[in-house]
């Protein structure tokens, strides 16, 4: 009997140490999958952002030169003016372009920097919406500044605070062809202050609202632009501590914001982090 029952117990032993191998087994295979996985998804990415950036990249190029050959011809002062008026205009499209790559490359490495100082919110919106209305070429779009409080201090990193406004104002200017555009700030609550930007534009169709903030994401591809500027808004906004969000009715507007902590700091000071 004594002798039955240790068969028994080498037996579930083996069996036991078999089963644990296939285990480890279906384990290993299950990583091997999902790292296959993984890289064939950042394989497409990758060429998905290559076929973005030839066509974006390549537009203004175009413009550019070929208007800048036009000039070198006798032409006329009128012809001159409009002529070079395009070529500035491309020459900003194409800055933001590579300015939109580098960010890029730069998030995914974990290299964007942010540097935080007490800012003047009001002060801040004012100059960013003087930079906008000469944007603007659209007279039918009135653009204007929302400060509820004479005076707005915030901890955080003016630069990409900018930033974000700047790329929400810039797709409301592509979207709205008449109205306004109004953006600001809300009174501080529950220690957050909300930033938003608000147009009477066309709006965006409920099936795509889901998927705005992801990348390459463009509602009009006629439209310039590269689909990565809410993309990258987002990130920088989880970096500030904040959330982003968007509220939209198709044909009627919409409504981009974002909020962040309502930190002030008593010492004039700046860190990098």
């Amino acid at each position: 009997i004594h002798e039955r029952l240790v068969g028994s117990e080498m037996c579930i032993r083996d069996s036991l140490y078999t089963a644990w191998d296939i285990t480890d087994q279906k384990i290993l295979e299950r990583k091997l999958r999902l790292a296959k996985e993984e890289a064939e998804e950042s394989n497409r990415i990758k060429s998905a952002f290559l076929a973005n950036m030839s066509h974006e990249i390549r537009t203004p190029l175009n413009a550019i030169v070929g208007f800048s050959s036009i000039l070198a011809e006798d032409v006329s002062e009128e012809e001159r003016t409009e002529y070079l008026s395009i070529i500035s205009k491309n020459n900003d499209i194409l800055l933001q372009l590579i300015n939109d790559i580098l960010d890029l490359s730069k998030i995914e490495a974990g290299t964007l920097e942010y540097v935080y100082a007490n800012i003047d919110v009001n002060k801040m919106l004012s100059e960013i919406e003087q930079a906008a209305r000469m944007r603007q070429t659209n007279a039918n779009v009135a653009i204007c500044a929302v400060t509820p409080l004479e005076g707005l201090l915030l901890y955080t990193d003016q630069r990409r605070v900018t930033q974000v406004l700047n790329n929400f104002i810039s797709n409301a200017m592509k979207f709205t062809n008449t109205g306004s555009i109004t953006f600001g700030y809300e009174e501080p609550k529950d220690g957050y202050i909300r930033f938003f930007v608000t147009d009477t534009g066309t709006g965006i169709p409920p099936e795509k609202v889901a998927d705005i903030f992801n990348r390459f994401v463009k509602l009009d591809s006629f439209k310039q632009g590269t689909g990565l500027g809410l993309a990258i808004s987002q990130n920088i906004v989880k970096e500030l501590k904040g959330e982003i969000g968007v509220a939209s009715e198709l044909a009627k507007g919409s409504t981009f914001w974002f909020t962040l902590p309502y930190e002030k700091m008593g010492a004039h000071r700046s860190i990098l982090s």
